[in-house]
């Protein structure tokens, strides 16, 4: 592995198959054995049996990048002379690919929900139970309400603020819709040059750092390949293919998936609304709770 920034900092939190890195130039940076990858992770291929990273780091770790190799509290090292980190290779949204998802909602939305998992925002419980219809409520309305992109976004930026660190988990719900919102909505505002959301600086104190982190990625449009492989069918207007990659990823986690695929979803169908005077997004229709 390569380039101008290399890796040094602590870990700051460590599981079976990764551990998350927060470097000294406040960078989050992960090392995984998951063949997934991504522009901050660093996919390590573990000879013979698979190891927990929990054998080798712990909470506080000391990780330095020399010569090839990562080194761990001056002890243990990992050799990364192969390992490159992923570049995103994003298709171009446009208005007509943008078009071709327009009437497939009433495909897309029963796919979506059918992947729903227990403490989800489309199957919650008691912590985040009612934020998605709300957040779906306010987004509705005040897009009819102005035609203005700027206004628009700056009033996304503030109103996803009433998701950020609600629920439970290591990156809450909320954080994970949010993150899934700003990669959909911001790669088109890029493509199709309008405003995007950016996020206020008091959502760093609402959640945790890692959590944060991972929103600022999303903001500037840097995630992985399975979540490229979603903005990518949206570029090529394939709603079929969009449907099939949302599985994969809904698996990821505890619910973490299955958030960040219903935050691209409903801002693919928000800036659908938006663009082309439909109102798909009021017609999903969450699981009933029995």
């Amino acid at each position: 592995m390569t380039g101008q920034n290399r890796i040094r900092g602590q870990v700051i939190s460590v599981f079976d198959r990764s551990a998350n890195i927060k470097t000294v130039d406040n960078r989050l940076f992960v090392i995984t054995n998951s063949i997934v990858r991504s522009p901050i992770t660093l996919n390590v291929i573990q000879d013979g049996a698979t190891h927990s990273f929990k054998k080798f780091m712990k909470f506080g770790s000391i990780i330095r990048e020399r010569c090839d190799q990562i080194m761990i509290d001056n002890d243990v090292t990992i050799g990364v002379r192969k390992s490159k980190l992923f570049e995103n290779n994003l298709g171009f949204v446009t208005m007509r690919s943008l078009s071709k998802f327009r009437d497939k909602f009433d495909c897309i939305f029963p796919s979506m929900i059918k992947l729903a998992r227990p403490g989800c925002l489309l199957s919650p419980d008691i912590t985040t139970r009612g934020l998605l219809p709300e957040q779906i409520r306010i987004i509705n309305s005040y897009s009819k309400k102005t035609d203005n992109d700027a206004a628009f976004a700056s009033f996304m930026a503030r109103s996803l603020g009433k998701l950020c660190g609600r629920g439970p988990g290591y990156t809450p719900a909320g954080d994970d819709f949010i993150s899934g919102f700003l990669i959909m909505f911001n790669w088109c505002a890029k493509c199709l040059d309008f405003e995007r959301i950016i996020l206020p600086r008091e959502y760093s104190t609402m959640t945790s750092w890692t959590s944060h982190k991972l929103m600022e990625y999303s903001q500037e449009c840097i995630f992985d390949e399975e979540i490229q492989g979603m903005v990518n069918s949206v570029a090529l207007g394939r709603s079929n293919e969009y449907s099939k990659k949302m599985i994969p990823l809904s698996f990821r986690g505890h619910t973490s998936g299955i958030d960040l695929v219903t935050g691209m979803t409903c801002a693919l169908y928000t800036l659908i609304d938006r663009n082309f005077g439909t109102s798909s997004l009021h017609k999903l229709e969450l699981p009933s709770r029995t």
